[in-house]
């Protein structure tokens, strides 16, 4: 417990780390349930329908805001819990930037298969097959390679969940659904990897983390963390 503990700092951190929990979620729902075409719709509709491209460029923002906010909430849940464990929480925070730049890595591919498809000059040397398969290629990287942007994610979000328990600055039931939930995550993420069959089958399994991290944000943002216990702790450890 070497590191400083600054009551008013750990409360306007945990509320940004909420609203950043927000954000980025926002950020999921609308890429994955908006009006963004999937790579193959673009590529079969776009010369028909211009206005995908746009939505697609919306898409492609989105993304990017979500894994910004990302590494704010990792900076901000580090600075509510490095007094807890400031060991813990430096791991937890790394995990946690590893995840976005893994996910920057990827909106690449995703931006270079989009290049493809709305700029064909730039792949003139390809005949249309080839482009095709090249779009394809991209594709599926991106959407199978997410899979190990998951297992860090899940490392750091036990960690920190595993230090809030710790500390009783959210309630206990909420810490152990955290921790539930992304050891759900990364166990998920680590089967499909090994066994890629089995993703239709057991993509349910990530619903509850959308759903915690939902309800983690909000109580973050409005309730804020109770510092009390753990402030007692330390006092009672100090003397």
């Amino acid at each position: 417990m070497s590191a400083s503990f600054n009551d008013a700092n750990v409360r306007r951190m945990a509320r940004l780390a909420g609203l950043s929990y927000v954000i980025y979620s926002a950020a999921g729902i609308y890429m994955n349930f908006g009006p963004v075409p999937g790579l193959g719709t673009l590529a079969e509709q776009v010369s028909d329908n211009p206005g995908l491209e746009s939505l697609f460029r919306t898409g492609l923002l989105a993304e990017a805001i979500m894994y910004v906010f990302v590494c704010v909430s990792a900076a901000a849940m580090y600075a509510v819990l490095r007094s807890v464990s400031p060991g813990g929480a430096l791991v937890a925070a790394f995990t946690r930037l590893l995840e976005s730049a893994m996910g920057a890595t990827f909106i690449i591919f995703k931006y270079a298969a989009f290049t493809a498809i709305v700029n064909p000059d730039l792949t003139a040397a390809f005949s249309g097959e080839e482009r095709s398969s090249l779009v394809l290629l991209l594709r599926d990287v991106y959407g199978s390679a997410i899979y190990f942007l998951l297992i860090p994610m899940a490392v750091g979000g036990a960690l920190y969940f595993a230090l809030f328990f710790r500390a009783r600055f959210i309630p206990r039931w909420l810490s152990a659904w955290g921790i539930f939930t992304y050891v759900v995550v990364g166990t998920v993420s680590a089967s499909i990897i090994l066994f890629p069959s089995l993703e239709d089958h057991i993509m349910l399994f990530f619903l509850p983390g959308a759903l915690f991290e939902w309800v983690v944000a909000l109580w973050l943002l409005l309730a804020g963390v109770n510092t009390q216990h753990w402030m007692k702790l330390r006092s009672a450890q100090d003397e």
